[in-house]
């Protein structure tokens, strides 16, 4: 935004050595502990004592450097010398610096010095169009004529193909423009100060100082954010799911699904063809089963998976095609939540949707056991072993991961003249992280709805869960606005 930095002169008369005093001030002032990684758009002006005499404009609007001081000072006293006698005939009261900060350092094409004798209008684009940048009605072009009226005087003027009807006020501070014919834009333009105006155009409002445009508002489209409804009773009708994986041949290959409503469980073991697990089988005998967890009478079933966006979410997605219709949510290039419709005869009405719980608990689920006090605590598994029929002895140490020695060693014995059961242990091992997310969910939703009578289930994220919150119980109306 446009700064000011003002310093009085008490009546003095303008000259070079204290017009450069003034600027080194200036760049003492203000410049000095940006000068490394940032330059100025700047101007001068000045306030004649003599209030009938009012302001002057030193120069025209400079991009400039902190190593530009004696640069500047050139270009103004150049200016200084071209300017009429009421500059060094006339008491200044004060010099007035308008400048905008501007990051990073001005390049070395700003030709701070050049033929200062003649100053040619500039322009600006707007919806293609190149608009004057000014106020003085005879650099539109050319004045074809004039007609006075009580508070304004119309002005005529043309520009090749181009006709303005400019209305100025008769205190010169406001200009109503029209182009006439087809176009038909019309703005008003308002001094702000000497040698600042604002134009009023469209939705924007365009601040330009010395011949350039500074600052550029927009007014967009905005509603305010509805206040919303609290739920009137706890709901626990979610689901949790958890998909195993091993590595084949350099692949991660999903081979086990298991998921758990608070009652029961359901499991889809992959089976093997030529090697390979049949993925199709897999998950067609997991949504099957899924769709068994719908209540009566409920059409959509919430199903939770903890790193759903980074892992599950990228298994389901092209599984549950055959299934219905499947839209995805995305942020930040990883799918946070699916939703499929079903179209299957008998579910065609029904809607399943996949969310991640880490976005609304970010932790790992041991931590999060440790957290909410949950006593069946997640397990351990050997996951580098990728023989999903493997019977035999415990799976040496060097299978298992974020499991100690000393872990191991208990097991070791758990399992002395016992078969382990890659199936079996696999399974159980799922269900235990299914039940665990179940638990945690259940408590975390009851604290919720305990504290503010909402559910987590409206909400993707954490961030989302506090908005919806602080929307419910906590927001006056119309206060906040979201832009369209």
């Amino acid at each position: 935004m446009i700064k000011l930095q003002t310093y009085p002169l008490n009546k003095l008369l303008l000259t070079n050595e204290i017009l450069e005093s003034y600027i080194t001030n200036f760049w003492n002032d203000i410049f000095t502990s940006i000068k490394d990684r940032k330059h100025l758009m700047l101007m001068v002006k000045v306030e004649f004592n003599e209030s009938e005499v009012g302001y002057r404009t030193l120069g025209d609007l400079r991009r400039v450097n902190y190593s530009d001081k004696e640069l500047f000072i050139e270009y103004l006293t150049l200016r200084l010398g071209l300017l009429n006698e009421s500059y060094v005939s006339h008491p200044i009261s004060k010099i007035t610096f308008s400048y905008i900060i501007k990051d990073g350092l001005a390049t070395d094409n700003r030709r701070l010095l050049q033929d200062l004798t003649t100053k040619t209008s500039t322009t600006h684009r707007f919806n293609n169009l190149n608009l004057p940048i000014s106020m003085v009605p005879s650099e539109y072009g050319a004045v074809a004529g004039t007609t006075n009226f009580e508070t304004f005087i119309r002005y005529f003027v043309t520009n090749n193909n181009k006709v303005f009807q400019i209305d100025v006020s008769l205190d010169g501070l406001t200009n109503t423009v029209t182009m006439l014919g087809a176009v038909g834009l019309k703005w008003i333009d308002t001094i702000i100060s000497e040698g600042i105006f604002m134009r009023e155009i469209g939705k924007s409002v365009i601040y330009f100082m010395g011949g350039e445009k500074v600052l550029r508002k927009k007014l967009l489209n905005a509603k305010p954010f509805t206040k919303l409804a609290t739920d009137k009773t706890l709901n626990k009708n979610f689901v949790t799911m958890d998909i195993e994986t091993i590595n084949l041949e350099n692949k991660i290959t999903p081979y086990l699904i298991c998921a758990y409503n608070g009652t029961d469980y359901l499991t889809s073991y992959g089976e093997l063809i030529n090697g390979i697990v049949d993925q199709q089988a897999l998950f067609t005998s997991f949504i099957n089963q899924l769709l068994t967890f719908f209540n009566k009478g409920g059409n959509t079933l919430t199903v939770y998976a903890h790193n759903f966006a980074k892992f599950d979410g990228i298994f389901l997605f092209n599984q549950l095609l055959q299934f219905g219709i499947v839209i995805p949510k995305v942020r930040d290039g990883k799918i946070i939540s699916l939703k499929l419709k079903l179209n299957i005869s008998g579910y065609k009405n029904k809607t399943i949707i996949f969310n991640d719980s880490m976005l609304l608990l970010p932790q790992a689920l041991r931590k999060l056991c440790e957290s909410f006090g949950i006593e069946s605590s997640k397990g351990y598994f050997p996951f580098k072993l990728s023989n999903i029929f493997y019977t035999g002895m415990l799976p040496k140490f060097e299978n298992w991961t974020g499991i100690s020695l000393t872990q191991y060693e208990l097991l070791l014995k758990e399992y002395t003249g016992v078969e382990w059961n890659f199936k079996e242990e696999a399974i159980k091992y799922c269900k235990l992280d299914c039940q665990v997310l179940h638990q945690i969910l259940i408590k975390f939703n009851e604290l919720i709805f305990s504290n503010f009578k909402v559910n987590i289930q409206g909400s993707l994220t954490l961030p989302s869960l506090a908005m919806r919150i602080y929307r419910a119980l906590f927001m006056p109306e119309n206060t906040i606005y979201q832009l369209l």
